[in-house]
């Protein structure tokens, strides 16, 4: 086996390897992590089997020249590896990989590993490699996940949804653009965490267009068409993450989310395996937000880690 750095003729294999893979999403796919190569330049690898064919990738970023993060740029980014893989082969990859950040004189390797809703088999072989190479583990953020195959029974998923439905006869609609609601967004942004959100509509729009299946946005509207709320959904996986989510005043008087959500589980997305409602951390993952891990509770999500490792080179 050996190691490669990434180059941009490499951009076919690159996407059919996380295509084909047992625990890659589009996020790892070159169009989407190179949307913001200005800020996060890229310093990804392959590992090669001897016959010269792609055995796993390793997306990653060069961090204040000696720091290499996979992905700095992104939630998670660790191995994307084959069905094929087996426990030892991160083994062998990582002794590759720190031979290759020694010459280059990177110290650090900052690992973001990609978490198991997200495996469409046994994928945490990276894991055992990385207590072997005695990395330690430096943040856990905590996100919410409704088991949509054997989901929790939630009244706010349930009959108080289709009750708030059907009392202000909400409307949720697939939209080709962030525009419509991205204004809302940005307010909901601003009152409760003073805080801008990290894509602009501008960006999300051009995502959207390379990735149509895969990024979607919906509106809930009531009967005269005011947009009460919007969400931007990453479908991938047979996961659904909720990306962004906010309402008017107006819509939250309604509980307009709760709608969009119960839609979007039951009519619009049904057959998926996890709801995914993202983090409630702050402070590299030692402050919980209870109010708002509290909340997403309530519609029957429980934990699921994404967890950050550091390891010396």
């Amino acid at each position: 086996m050996k190691i490669v750095r990434y180059s941009p003729e490499m951009k076919g294999v690159w996407d059919d390897f996380v295509e084909m893979s047992k625990n890659g999403t589009f996020l790892l796919k070159r169009d989407y992590m190179e949307y913001h190569a200005d800020r996060f330049p890229d310093h990804s690898y392959l590992f090669l089997d001897d016959n010269g064919s792609v055995a796993a990738l390793l997306p990653a970023t060069l961090r204040e020249g000696d720091v290499l993060s996979s992905h700095a740029g992104l939630t998670y980014g660790g191995l994307v590896m084959s069905v094929r893989t087996s426990a030892v082969d991160p083994l062998e990859m990582f002794g590759l990989l720190r031979e290759r950040l020694r010459e280059e004189g990177i110290r650090k390797l900052v690992y973001k590993a990609i978490p198991h809703i997200y495996h469409r088999q046994g994928a945490e072989e990276d894991l055992y490699a990385l207590f072997r190479n005695r990395a330690r583990l430096s943040i856990r953020n905590l996100s919410t996940a409704i088991n949509l195959r054997d989901p929790i029974p939630s009244s706010r998923l349930g009959k108080r949804a289709e009750k708030r439905r059907r009392k202000w006869d909400i409307r949720v609609s697939e939209t080709d653009t962030s525009d419509e609601f991205w204004d809302i967004v940005i307010e909901d942004r601003r009152l409760r965490h003073n805080t801008r959100p990290v894509h602009t509509a501008a960006e999300l729009n051009y995502l959207k267009s390379r990735f149509p299946e895969n990024i979607r946005f919906y509106i809930a509207t009531d009967p005269a068409g005011e947009v009460l709320g919007g969400a931007v959904i990453y479908l991938d996986r047979g996961v659904i993450h909720l990306q962004y989510a906010a309402c008017t005043q107006k819509g939250k008087d309604m509980y307009a989310t709760d709608v969009i959500y119960h839609d979007l589980i039951f009519h619009i997305l049904p057959g998926n395996n996890y709801f995914d409602f993202g983090i409630s951390n702050e402070d590299a993952g030692r402050y919980l937000n209870e109010g708002m891990i509290h909340h997403k509770e309530e519609f029957g999500g429980r934990s699921v880690v994404y967890d950050i490792y550091e390891m010396d080179v």
